[in-house]
């Protein structure tokens, strides 16, 4: 594939909050351990000191977890390092889309991947283990269930309920013959059918993903982890214990919110008094106090004392649930973690919660924003280059480019519209000289002159736009290919319909072009190689 690369912020608009991130600003440094440089990862490593029977703990879990998943080398390789304490991991997480859903799944996992690499280079006589991170106990199926292949929804229906990890495969074969079938019938649209059916003959949505990813990544090394477990829970029952008695997570994080709100930044996540849920299979359901001395499972008749709390804490751990407040504090309690790769959505969210890591005692890790990219054929380089745009030309306002495509500029009237004012501008001060109330009259006809003016170059464009109605239409096309309903294309198509169309270098090539500390988009083309 040619690989090229840009500025992030040249290409898209961030929130402010991202924004300020990015560029190190110094009015959120304390929102952060350090800002995600290479020459910073020295000082998160020598704050990051975990037990080594805790590491026990997560390798022991862990070997359990692919008991039934065909492993290889550099997964068992970087499963045994992580006894040692001079391994560490990067993390990743994402909920467990069906057929790993949009395309920045995949490139979430990869940048994990590739910063790995650059920390091995950067610190030789340290090991680092990118991690995938399965966000199991989710209960948004809807978020879930569906995948995008060529504009087409693809979804699974089922009658499941609770965290989507738990969830039986049941019905998913289905929807891998409706993609085989939507790619077409040839050798290619059936390999990818067959990888997917062997995945999701799985018991449960967890294990099938476990199974897809490994697949993919395992000869990177790539380790995923399915937190969802009672010994890894155990290690966190502190942090529960304290949620659920303290409150730390609304005291803490409704401070930060505060702050931010100060700054004019956006908040992303609002804690509850208590950030937990009661798990069970076919059932996540919030827990609430009910009074001083009873917790509540909502929509439920389960009540516990604090008493009773504190018995399941020891010896049930695996009941509870952290929500989205609290799951950072979970990974990082289990994993020797120091950077953690999320969208600007995730690293917005993170960045809410130093003051409750604090508050904890837990290191809070870099944070890193994944990189994105633009799958493009040469099919639809030719296309833009025939209307002299370029694949950077589909990040802009599609307005703005169409009006480049129709050259509006030649109708454009602001030089007239400049020199009616000066015009006016002259002719009021004169009158005003004769009679003050004349000034006004003079400005207002100026205004109605103006308007008139404007409306013509409207009418001048609109004529223009008719008669390049077929060059509009052809960037129509392909900016909606690109950015199906305005969202980027890594937002919105699914993974294997660009392995489809592109060869099986596709993974390889975005790790050769990735560097998640880089602030680069990556604009990747290649020449279709499967039909529609």
């Amino acid at each position: 594939m040619r690989i090229t690369n840009h500025p992030l912020l040249q290409l898209t608009r961030q929130d402010k909050l991202i924004q300020d991130y990015l560029l190190k600003n110094e009015a959120i440094a304390s929102l952060v351990s350090e800002f995600a440089e290479i020459d910073n990862f020295e000082k998160v490593i020598a704050q990051k000191h975990f037990k080594i029977e805790d590491r026990g703990v997560l390798r022991n879990v862990l070997l359990e977890q692919y008991s039934q998943t065909t492993v290889g080398d550099e997964v068992k390789k970087n499963i045994d390092a992580l006894q040692d304490q001079n391994t560490f991991t990067i993390t990743t997480g994402h909920q467990l889309c069906l057929f790993t859903g949009p395309l920045y799944f995949i490139y979430k996992i990869i940048s994990a991947i590739k910063l790995c690499d650059e920390l091995r280079l950067k610190y030789p006589s340290k090991e680092f283990v990118p991690v995938y991170w399965m966000a199991t106990e989710d209960h948004d199926l809807a978020e879930i269930n569906h995948a995008y292949l060529f504009g087409k929804k693809l979804e699974w229906s089922t009658q499941e309920t609770g965290a989507v990890g738990m969830m039986k495969t049941e019905g998913i074969q289905s929807t891998i013959d409706e993609l085989e079938t939507l790619l077409g019938n040839d050798n290619r649209s059936h390999e990818i059918a067959s990888i997917l059916r062997e995945a999701y003959e799985n018991p449960d949505l967890a294990s099938a993903t476990r199974h897809l990813v490994n697949r993919f990544f395992g000869r990177y090394g790539l380790v995923v982890v399915d937190g969802n477990h009672r010994s890894l829970k155990h290690l966190f029952r502190k942090v529960m214990a304290n949620d659920m008695l303290q409150h730390h997570a609304l005291v803490e994080v409704t401070s930060t919110n505060e702050y931010l709100k100060k700054l004019d930044y956006k908040t992303q996540v609002h804690p509850r008094q208590i950030n937990l849920f009661y798990l069970k299979e076919g059932v996540r359901s919030r827990i609430e106090k009910a009074d001083e001395n009873t917790w509540r499972v909502v929509d439920s008749n389960l009540t516990f004392s604090k008493a009773e709390l504190e018995i399941i804490l020891e010896e049930q751990t695996e009941v509870f649930s952290p929500n989205v407040i609290l799951r950072p504090l979970f990974q990082e309690t289990i994993l020797p973690n120091i950077a953690y790769i999320g969208g600007p959505g995730e690293i917005s969210y993170w960045l809410q919660l130093k003051s409750l890591f604090d508050k904890e005692q837990i290191p809070f890790p870099i944070l890193a924003l994944r990189d994105s990219a633009l799958l493009i054929n040469s099919k639809a380089i030719s296309k833009l280059s025939k209307l002299g745009l370029s694949p950077t030309d589909l990040f802009d306002d599609p307005q703005h480019t169409i009006k480049r495509l129709v050259n509006s500029e030649a109708t454009s009237l602001l030089h007239e519209k400049n020199q009616v004012k000066q015009i006016f501008d002259a002719i009021a001060t004169k009158l005003k000289a004769a009679d003050n109330t004349l000034e006004g009259t003079a400005l207002a006809e100026a205004q109605k002159q103006l308007a008139a003016i404007d409306n013509l170059e409207k009418r001048a464009i609109k004529a223009l736009k008719t008669k390049e109605e077929n060059k509009i239409n052809q960037f129509n096309k392909i900016h909606n290919e690109f950015f199906p309903n305005g969202a980027p294309q890594e937002r919105h198509d699914n993974f294997f319909q660009h392995l489809y169309q592109n060869n099986d270098s596709l993974l390889d090539d975005l790790h050769k072009s990735f560097y998640p500390l880089s602030m680069q988009y990556h604009v990747l083309s290649q020449e279709e190689i499967g039909a529609q």
